[in-house]
């Protein structure tokens, strides 16, 4: 019987009293991975999925719903258009075939309260996928294989995907049913030369075989070996992930971006593809040139601020911070003060106006302070200048300042926001004083030259912005 081909039980660390999901197609693999858990005293909730590939593939729907009701186990099952899927979203039949079977099998497992999905894959499968990968090209990721059990966050945070019988081969299963009088159903498809995987099966493996008799085994050694590395590297970018993140949400992550571009190449790879993974799901194929490209963009000192990634994803650099994100209009201005587009009087002495998270006082003094720290958020101008038309404000199309330093000379405020690298979605509401229509102080960055403190100033103002 099959348990004994393994020595062992085929799960561990389960409960025989809480439900698994079990995906059982109606194959070998399935019906002996459904027999050996029934054998082992286990919950079992038989599940199906109906992918509408053949006109008669509701014979395989009724096939299962017999062998469910000889082990007395519950049935489940779904049906969904598989083809439709693929054209909506651009996959491929096997991919769409897989994420709508997953998505059925995990709500299920939901539905029940079970510990675990159960599906019958096996070292067949493990050598075609390692070889898949390495044909359309993979890191360590993509050739590592498939693993025993594994969590995956799209589907549910949670309940794991197990695959007891991923050590076993195709034929031992076929075996089992065949000791044990069942009578297994193969799909059709699998014959057919349409679909990639049944090409490496049917064509590629065997004439590999002709150079290497073991090639199988070959190639399931080496996934088992970079199993193992794969799983140090990922231990290592979680405990990095960890140190260099500033921010996570379902629209954008951030990171520390000057400790993130000193680290080796390989490890800014593995960090970004974590955080895709994240905010695509992992429904997207995120390829190992795409990585390297993003990668010395972070270790980098280009110019550049902003690189387009796969599936709409932005990677931003903004001052010491890099962004992950689908839209710009995602990310936070926290950081910026903002305000709307009402101008706001500001008078001397008189109760600090506050505008969102952010208060602005202003206080006439007969001498000059000396500010600490030179806080780009302080500033003395001189009061007479100043006068009493002050005005808090956005910048408008075309206007002009004269930055401190410049001995007079003016710019545009466009040019300047751009030379101190005030990030481009802060620009539009960044708050601006103004005497009349000319600028007294941008906050954060330069008082203008025009209303300077000199050793003609008899009284200043001293102007601070502060967030609350």
């Amino acid at each position: 019987m099959l348990c004994a081909l393994c020595g062992k039980k085929l799960v561990n660390n389960f409960s025989p009293k809480i439900p698994i999901i079990i995906g059982v197609s109606g194959g070998a693999d399935s019906l002996s991975l459904l027999g050996t858990l029934h054998e082992q005293g286990y919950s079992l909730i038989v599940a199906h999925f109906d992918h509408q590939l053949r006109s008669d593939s509701t014979k395989d729907t009724q096939f299962v719903r017999e062998i469910a009701a000889q082990y007395k186990l519950p049935f489940v099952t779904e049906s969904g258009d598989v083809t439709a899927h693929a054209k909506k979203y651009k996959e491929s039949i096997e991919e769409a075939a897989r994420n709508l079977r997953y998505k059925f099998l995990f709500e299920q497992a939901r539905k029940h309260k079970a510990q675990a999905v159960a599906v019958g894959h096996t070292a067949d499968d493990q050598v075609e996928t390692v070889l898949m990968h390495f044909l359309r090209g993979a890191g360590l990721s993509g050739l590592k294989g498939i693993e025993e059990r594994i969590i995956l966050p799209y589907f549910d945070p949670k309940i794991p995907l197990i695959r007891p019988i991923l050590h076993l081969w195709r034929e031992e299963t076929m075996a089992y049913c065949e000791t044990h009088n069942l009578e297994y159903h193969e799909d059709p498809s699998n014959v057919s030369n349409d679909f990639f995987r049944n090409r490496l099966r049917h064509n590629l493996i065997p004439e590999l075989s002709k150079y290497n008799p073991r090639f199988r085994e070959t190639l399931l050694r080496t996934s088992h070996a970079l199993q193992g590395d794969y799983a140090l590297i990922s231990e290592l970018t979680r405990s990095t992930w960890q140190k260099i993140t500033l921010a996570e949400s379902e629209k954008y992550i951030s990171f520390s971006l000057s400790p993130l571009a000193e680290l080796p190449l390989a490890l800014i790879r593995n960090i970004i593809k974590t955080g895709m993974e994240k905010l695509l799901c992992g429904q997207s194929n995120i390829s190992f040139s795409m990585l390297e490209s993003a990668a010395l963009f972070i270790s980098s000192s280009q110019s550049a601020q902003q690189i387009d990634l796969a599936s709409g994803l932005i990677l931003l650099k903004e001052q010491d911070t890099l962004y992950l994100t689908f839209d710009l209009a995602n990310l936070p201005l926290n950081d910026f003060a903002q305000m709307g587009d009402s101008a706001i009087p500001i008078i001397f002495d008189e109760k600090p106006v506050r505008f969102g998270d952010w208060i602005l006082t202003a206080q006439c003094l007969s001498f000059t302070p000396e500010l600490k720290n030179a806080d780009p958020f302080q500033v003395t101008l001189d009061a007479a200048l100043l006068g009493e038309n002050l005005t808090l404000r956005t910048r408008r199309a075309g206007e002009r300042f004269h930055p401190l330093g410049m001995s007079g000379k003016s710019m545009k405020v466009k040019d300047f926001m751009i030379n101190v690298k005030l990030p481009k979605r802060a620009r539009e509401n960044y708050p601006i004083l103004y005497m009349g229509d000319e600028i007294a102080w941008i906050p954060g960055y330069q008082p203008s030259h025009l209303f300077r403190v000199t050793e003609k100033t008899q009284s200043v103002v001293l102007l601070k912005l502060e967030k609350r």
